[in-house]
């Protein structure tokens, strides 16, 4: 690694300062030992620290529950009940006697209900980011399985 003129300069001004410090007036060792020594054979005073206050974990995960959001209990249930619509899908479409409309019709529903979160809460992803990535991947699957359904995979 070579050296520049230009980084020599930048530290200079920083030793500088240091030598400085190191040059002001302070109280030697020799000092300090003498001023203990003074003080006699006196017992210092033993400083301890305060333990903490016990708390019990349930009681503040229990405050954090009754804190939630009305908007998050919400979205909370509406994607519930998109997973709800999830299982029967795959029911559906694992049933053969079952048709593939009905199962496009519960696709269907999936999709508009996740529409319907994105346009009732175009916020989530600030106040929320947890939900948010929840119903980001639902919409991701609810779009990739309608692909499926017209491009035939399922005939």
């Amino acid at each position: 690694m070579k050296i520049r003129p230009d980084q020599i300069e930048g530290v200079q001004p920083e030793q500088s300062q240091r030598k400085d410090k190191a040059k002001q007036p302070e109280q030697a060792f020799g000092d300090l030992l003498n001023q203990e020594v003074a003080r006699g054979d006196a017992p210092a005073a033993v400083q301890g620290a305060t333990p903490p206050p016990i708390v019990n974990p349930l009681i503040a995960a229990g405050a954090v529950v009754n804190v939630s959001d009305v908007t998050a209990d919400r979205v909370t249930g509406q994607v519930e009940s998109i997973l709800d619509k999830w299982d029967n899908y795959a029911e559906t479409l694992s049933d053969t006697d079952a048709g593939l409309k009905s199962a496009y019709g519960t696709l269907d529903d999936i999709a508009s209900e996740v529409a319907a979160i994105r346009s009732e809460q175009p916020e989530l992803g600030q106040s929320h980011p947890g939900l948010n990535a929840i119903v980001d991947e639902l919409e991701t699957l609810a779009a990739t399985e309608q692909f499926k359904f017209n491009r035939g995979d399922y005939v």
